[in-house]
Protein backbone atom coordinates (compact mmCIF):
# COMPACT_ATOMS: atom_id res chain seq x y z
CA UNK A 1 0.00 0.00 0.00
CA UNK A 2 1.21 3.08 -1.08
CA UNK A 3 2.59 5.61 2.16
CA UNK A 4 0.66 8.53 0.09
CA UNK A 5 -3.15 8.89 1.74
CA UNK A 6 -5.61 9.81 -0.86
CA UNK A 7 -7.54 12.61 -0.31
CA UNK A 8 -11.49 12.93 -0.71
CA UNK A 9 -12.18 14.23 -3.96
CA UNK A 10 -13.74 18.39 -4.02
CA UNK A 11 -17.25 18.64 -3.85
CA UNK A 12 -18.67 20.24 -7.56
CA UNK A 13 -20.83 23.10 -7.28
CA UNK A 14 -24.18 22.25 -8.04
CA UNK A 15 -26.19 23.70 -10.18
CA UNK A 16 -29.95 25.28 -9.95
CA UNK A 17 -32.94 23.37 -11.27
CA UNK A 18 -33.03 26.62 -14.00
CA UNK A 19 -29.12 26.62 -14.50
CA UNK A 20 -29.47 22.35 -15.42
CA UNK A 21 -32.44 23.33 -17.66
CA UNK A 22 -30.14 24.84 -19.61
CA UNK A 23 -27.59 23.08 -22.49
CA UNK A 24 -23.73 22.99 -21.29
CA UNK A 25 -22.47 25.80 -23.20
CA UNK A 26 -25.83 28.27 -22.56
CA UNK A 27 -24.67 27.28 -18.70
CA UNK A 28 -20.91 28.81 -19.48
CA UNK A 29 -22.96 31.75 -21.10
CA UNK A 30 -24.82 32.40 -18.27
CA UNK A 31 -22.15 32.44 -15.72
CA UNK A 32 -19.87 34.84 -18.52
CA UNK A 33 -22.67 37.57 -18.65
CA UNK A 34 -21.81 37.77 -14.85
CA UNK A 35 -17.75 38.25 -15.76
CA UNK A 36 -18.57 40.70 -18.64
CA UNK A 37 -20.68 43.05 -16.35
CA UNK A 38 -23.93 42.41 -18.08
CA UNK A 39 -22.45 42.66 -22.06
CA UNK A 40 -24.00 39.77 -23.78
CA UNK A 41 -22.22 40.01 -26.96
CA UNK A 42 -18.46 39.41 -25.03
CA UNK A 43 -20.23 36.94 -22.82
CA UNK A 44 -21.17 34.77 -26.34
CA UNK A 45 -17.74 35.77 -27.55
CA UNK A 46 -16.11 34.34 -24.36
CA UNK A 47 -17.54 31.22 -24.43
CA UNK A 48 -16.51 30.63 -28.09
CA UNK A 49 -19.40 31.55 -29.93
CA UNK A 50 -18.28 33.36 -33.40
CA UNK A 51 -20.34 36.01 -35.61
CA UNK A 52 -19.75 38.58 -38.71
CA UNK A 53 -16.87 40.66 -38.56
CA UNK A 54 -18.60 43.63 -37.86
CA UNK A 55 -20.07 41.95 -34.88
CA UNK A 56 -24.23 42.04 -36.35
CA UNK A 57 -24.67 38.08 -36.41
CA UNK A 58 -23.38 37.46 -33.05
CA UNK A 59 -25.72 40.51 -31.59
CA UNK A 60 -28.45 38.60 -32.89
CA UNK A 61 -27.70 35.17 -31.10
CA UNK A 62 -26.98 37.15 -27.35
CA UNK A 63 -30.31 38.83 -28.12
CA UNK A 64 -32.43 35.79 -28.98
CA UNK A 65 -30.60 33.59 -26.15
CA UNK A 66 -30.59 36.24 -23.33
CA UNK A 67 -34.44 36.63 -24.05
CA UNK A 68 -35.40 33.12 -23.38
CA UNK A 69 -37.03 32.44 -20.48
CA UNK A 70 -34.73 29.18 -19.45
CA UNK A 71 -31.82 31.72 -20.19
CA UNK A 72 -33.67 34.38 -18.02
CA UNK A 73 -34.44 32.02 -15.11
CA UNK A 74 -30.85 30.89 -14.92
CA UNK A 75 -29.51 33.96 -14.74
CA UNK A 76 -32.18 35.13 -11.88
CA UNK A 77 -30.87 32.07 -10.25
CA UNK A 78 -27.25 33.09 -10.53
CA UNK A 79 -27.96 36.71 -9.10
CA UNK A 80 -29.70 35.38 -5.95
CA UNK A 81 -26.63 33.24 -5.03
CA UNK A 82 -23.94 35.90 -5.77
CA UNK A 83 -26.16 38.23 -3.70
CA UNK A 84 -26.66 35.52 -0.95
CA UNK A 85 -22.60 34.85 -0.99
CA UNK A 86 -21.89 38.53 -1.23
CA UNK A 87 -23.41 39.21 2.54
CA UNK A 88 -20.78 38.80 4.37
CA UNK A 89 -18.64 41.08 2.42
CA UNK A 90 -22.06 43.74 2.77
CA UNK A 91 -22.62 42.96 6.49
CA UNK A 92 -18.90 43.62 7.22
CA UNK A 93 -18.88 46.84 5.00
CA UNK A 94 -21.73 48.11 6.83
CA UNK A 95 -20.35 47.47 10.36
CA UNK A 96 -16.76 49.53 9.23
CA UNK A 97 -19.46 52.41 8.59
CA UNK A 98 -21.09 51.95 12.06
CA UNK A 99 -18.29 51.97 14.13
CA UNK A 100 -16.22 54.29 12.17
CA UNK A 101 -17.20 57.51 14.09
CA UNK A 102 -15.70 59.87 11.00
CA UNK A 103 -18.26 59.31 9.10
CA UNK A 104 -21.65 61.46 8.98
CA UNK A 105 -23.94 60.32 11.54
CA UNK A 106 -26.52 59.61 8.72
CA UNK A 107 -24.74 57.15 7.07
CA UNK A 108 -24.13 55.55 10.29
CA UNK A 109 -27.83 55.46 11.49
CA UNK A 110 -28.46 54.33 7.85
CA UNK A 111 -25.83 51.54 8.88
CA UNK A 112 -27.34 50.85 11.68
CA UNK A 113 -31.12 51.02 10.30
CA UNK A 114 -29.77 48.31 7.82
CA UNK A 115 -28.31 46.20 10.38
CA UNK A 116 -31.14 46.08 12.69
CA UNK A 117 -33.68 45.69 9.79
CA UNK A 118 -31.44 42.45 8.70
CA UNK A 119 -31.94 41.12 12.23
CA UNK A 120 -35.48 42.09 12.69
CA UNK A 121 -36.88 41.84 9.76
CA UNK A 122 -39.92 43.81 9.43
CA UNK A 123 -43.22 42.57 9.36
CA UNK A 124 -45.86 43.86 7.13
CA UNK A 125 -49.49 43.76 8.04
CA UNK A 126 -52.10 44.69 5.30
CA UNK A 127 -55.43 45.64 6.87
CA UNK A 128 -58.29 45.46 4.46
CA UNK A 129 -61.32 47.65 5.66
CA UNK A 130 -64.38 47.04 2.87
CA UNK A 131 -66.51 49.81 3.34
CA UNK A 132 -70.55 49.56 2.92
CA UNK A 133 -71.56 52.92 1.72
CA UNK A 134 -75.51 53.07 2.39
CA UNK A 135 -78.45 54.89 0.36
CA UNK A 136 -80.04 57.17 1.77
CA UNK A 137 -83.30 55.20 1.96
CA UNK A 138 -81.08 52.16 3.39
CA UNK A 139 -79.87 54.86 6.08
CA UNK A 140 -83.54 55.77 6.64
CA UNK A 141 -84.54 51.94 7.09
CA UNK A 142 -81.84 51.67 9.64
CA UNK A 143 -82.76 54.79 11.42
CA UNK A 144 -86.64 53.60 11.54
CA UNK A 145 -85.45 50.11 13.08
CA UNK A 146 -83.73 51.43 15.46
CA UNK A 147 -86.00 53.61 16.75
CA UNK A 148 -88.50 50.79 16.83
CA UNK A 149 -85.92 48.71 18.60
CA UNK A 150 -86.03 51.29 21.81
CA UNK A 151 -90.02 52.18 21.51
CA UNK A 152 -89.36 55.50 20.51
CA UNK A 153 -93.03 57.44 20.39
CA UNK A 154 -94.39 58.50 17.35
CA UNK A 155 -93.54 61.99 17.82
CA UNK A 156 -89.52 61.20 17.17
CA UNK A 157 -90.70 59.08 14.10
CA UNK A 158 -92.06 62.39 12.79
CA UNK A 159 -89.30 64.81 13.62
CA UNK A 160 -87.01 62.32 11.72
CA UNK A 161 -88.32 61.95 9.17
CA UNK A 162 -91.64 63.85 8.11
CA UNK A 163 -95.34 63.37 7.61
CA UNK A 164 -94.13 62.33 3.70
CA UNK A 165 -90.53 60.56 4.37
CA UNK A 166 -92.13 58.74 7.11
CA UNK A 167 -94.64 57.12 4.90
CA UNK A 168 -92.19 56.48 2.23
CA UNK A 169 -89.92 54.60 5.17
CA UNK A 170 -92.69 52.89 6.04
CA UNK A 171 -93.89 51.60 2.33
CA UNK A 172 -90.14 50.37 1.62
CA UNK A 173 -89.68 48.43 4.89
CA UNK A 174 -93.81 46.61 4.06
CA UNK A 175 -92.10 46.35 0.62
CA UNK A 176 -88.94 44.18 1.89
CA UNK A 177 -90.70 41.79 4.17
CA UNK A 178 -92.73 41.36 1.69
CA UNK A 179 -89.93 40.18 -0.50
CA UNK A 180 -88.67 38.32 2.38
CA UNK A 181 -91.63 36.42 2.52
CA UNK A 182 -91.78 35.35 -0.83
CA UNK A 183 -88.24 34.26 -0.23
CA UNK A 184 -89.09 32.28 2.37
CA UNK A 185 -91.76 30.52 0.57
CA UNK A 186 -90.20 29.69 -2.35
CA UNK A 187 -87.03 27.73 -0.37
CA UNK A 188 -90.36 25.98 1.70
CA UNK A 189 -91.97 25.47 -1.79
CA UNK A 190 -88.70 23.55 -3.25
CA UNK A 191 -87.74 21.60 0.47
CA UNK A 192 -91.68 20.32 0.45
CA UNK A 193 -90.61 18.84 -3.36
CA UNK A 194 -87.73 16.31 -2.23
CA UNK A 195 -89.64 13.99 -0.21
CA UNK A 196 -87.86 10.93 1.66
CA UNK A 197 -88.69 7.32 0.19
CA UNK A 198 -88.39 4.62 2.51
CA UNK A 199 -87.86 1.07 1.10
CA UNK A 200 -91.06 -0.05 1.11
CA UNK A 201 -91.76 2.33 -1.18
CA UNK A 202 -89.11 1.92 -3.79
Amino acid sequence: MSGIESRPSEPQPELGPAMRALPPRWQKAATALFITKGDRTKALRLVGYNGNPNGGGIKVTAHRMFQDPRMRAAVRELAAAMIEISEPELLATTFEILRDTTQDAKDRLMAARMIWDGANPVMTKHKIEVEHHLSSDELDVQHYRALQKIGAPMSAFLARFGHNGLARVQTRILAEEAKQKQIEHSADVVDGEYQEVTADER
